[in-house]
């Protein structure tokens, strides 16, 4: 065999596995697929998360939403977490810069000794503007990477028809939980109730015979 090519094979498979999660907004990731980046993180999978912006329309009070979700991303395990700063709301017009930026982060600065595998992001019937302009982003800058699926939020809940499934233990969901408690400018939204985000992950449990799950949407899937 050639030693350039078995030089390139062997350093190939040497590589860690890697997961890049994307969220429009600082609790996005949390809320979408929170439980299953834990459990991947507590089986040694390299966990990158991107915060497209700084969600400064969620909120009314000087509050660093950024802050928050880089204490959340921890509890959940990530090993690296990048905030970009484009405009809340207005993503949709920012769709070219989005891309450059997440093609940027993907070959320079997530390690070059960790292989992506598979990326989570927002879903493509996603209502909110913000999430459809990152789904959009997303699937260009990431057209490389094999797998990539979309996660549930409160604003697909109405149609969201997941396809496959994280099968989760009640101590990912329970991290999860802890994650979100850190949004503390968000906590009194419908959707960051306790009891109503069990309900999601049980029900979804419940599609697969387990007593927690998260589901998500297929977008790109090489096996």
């Amino acid at each position: 065999m050639d030693k350039v090519l078995k030089s390139v094979i062997l350093s190939q498979s040497n590589k860690r596995k890697g997961i890049l999660a994307i969220g429009a907004h600082p609790d996005d990731i949390e809320l979408g697929c929170g439980a299953s980046l834990a459990r991947l993180a507590r089986k040694g999978i390299y966990i990158s998360a991107v915060v497209m912006t700084a969600g400064k329309s969620g909120t009314d009070e000087p509050i660093d939403r950024h802050q928050e979700s880089r204490e959340a991303l921890k509890v959940l395990g990530c090993q690296q977490t990048i905030h970009l700063d484009f405009a809340d709301t207005r993503a949709h017009f920012q769709l070219n810069d989005m891309i450059c930026a997440l093609e940027n982060i993907i070959h320079h600065e997530i390690p070059s000794d960790v292989e992506i595998g598979r990326v989570y992001t927002m879903h493509n019937a996603d209502r909110h503007q913000d999430h459809m302009a990152v789904y959009q982003a997303s699937m260009v800058a990431c057209r490389t990477i094999p797998q990539i699926l979309g996660y549930e939020t409160p604003s697909t809940w109405l149609s969201f028809m997941p396809q496959v499934f994280e099968l989760l233990e009640e101590e990912d969901f329970n991290l999860k939980l802890k994650a979100l408690s850190k949004h503390r400018s968000q906590s009194k939204r419908d959707y960051m109730c306790p009891e109503r985000l069990r309900a999601v992950a049980q029900f979804r449990g419940q599609q697969i015979n387990s007593n927690y799950g998260e589901g998500f949407v297929i977008h790109k899937m090489i096996l």
